[in-house]
């Protein structure tokens, strides 16, 4: 039954990718031709940024857990995990592959142990301010734009799923240091300026995310509304989280090219951009086979 769930997700990848590419005669190749490889060593300077950022903020909320890893272990393994993530289905066998190697007690993997907490909150952190960045940058498109009522149907019920979610978050953590499922210093992480730094963190890579999607814009020669892109961006990454494709593939692009119907973007100049920041984005995690190929066992 795994197998045929993997298989389909492959499927749902290469048939929507298809589909899109079919349907507006996007041409990855003619794509590799015209990009501007002087933004590409840009953009893998600003990724290195980026794992490096990343790897920091796991390594601070780890601590956190309880659980000790030095900066270099985290960037190796993050590196690992994301090259994972690109090219196997789901979104998350990279993080699980963390979760194992970060354990001290391999048969506690999935009891709430330090590795499982560490991982699975710094992944949240990400989401949150993805989310986040989406309502900021959302609201000024739509100022800008004086779409005030739509900005009013969808800012105040999303702040509000925001507050729900941590208040369910604090109660529910609350409820497994009773239980002794997780250990007290996990709470410390949704409290006072560790919650606050890691965060900030967190705003800090989704904002290089957000950068190289924009830089991957400019590799192709266009000609791109900013503000747009700084909506949208966020919407696509979010999207890339759900465990239905390979690395986003299709998932993506298709996000992509319902955002540029919203807002009334080039649909071409929309996937294209997709395509090309899911490239780079496998490029740039290459390292990461590398390091897999020579780690050994904690």
């Amino acid at each position: 039954m795994k197998l045929i769930v993997n298989v389909l997700k492959y499927l749902v990848s290469i048939i929507l990718l298809y589909l899109v590419i079919d349907s507006y005669g996007v041409s990855i190749y003619e794509l590799l031709l015209i990009i501007n490889y002087k933004y590409i060593l840009l953009i893998v300077f600003i990724s290195f940024l980026q794992y490096s950022l990343s790897a920091y903020r796991w390594m601070y909320i780890s601590k956190h857990t309880g659980l000790n890893i030095s900066f270099s272990y985290s960037l190796r393994f993050y590196y690992i995990s994301n090259f994972m993530n690109n090219i196997l289905p789901g979104g998350i066998i990279g993080d699980i592959y963390r979760i194992y190697h970060s354990a001290e007690n391999k048969n506690e993997l999935f009891k709430m142990g330090k590795s499982f907490q560490s991982v699975v909150f710094e992944r949240l952190s990400g989401q949150i301010m993805l989310f986040g960045t989406f309502l900021v940058s959302l609201t000024f498109y739509f100022f800008i734009h004086n779409k005030f009522i739509a900005f009013l149907y969808l800012f105040f019920p999303s702040l509000v799923i925001i507050i729900m979610i941590r208040w369910f978050l604090k109660k529910q953590i609350k409820k497994m240091i009773q239980n002794k499922l997780i250990g007290e210093n996990f709470f410390s992480i949704f409290t006072g300026t560790v919650f606050w730094n890691h965060l900030f963190l967190s705003f800090l890579v989704v904002s290089s995310y957000i950068l190289i999607y924009i830089i991957a814009a400019l590799s192709l020669g266009l000609d791109i509304d900013y503000l747009a892109f700084l909506v949208f961006t966020p919407i696509i990454l979010f999207s890339m989280t759900l465990p239905i494709s390979i690395g986003g593939w299709g998932i993506r692009e298709m996000t992509a090219l319902f955002i540029s119907f919203l807002l009334g973007l080039s649909a071409n100049v929309s996937i294209s951009v997709a395509i090309i920041y899911g490239l780079l984005g496998l490029i740039c995690s290459l390292p990461g086979l590398v390091l897999f190929l020579g780690t050994k066992t904690r």
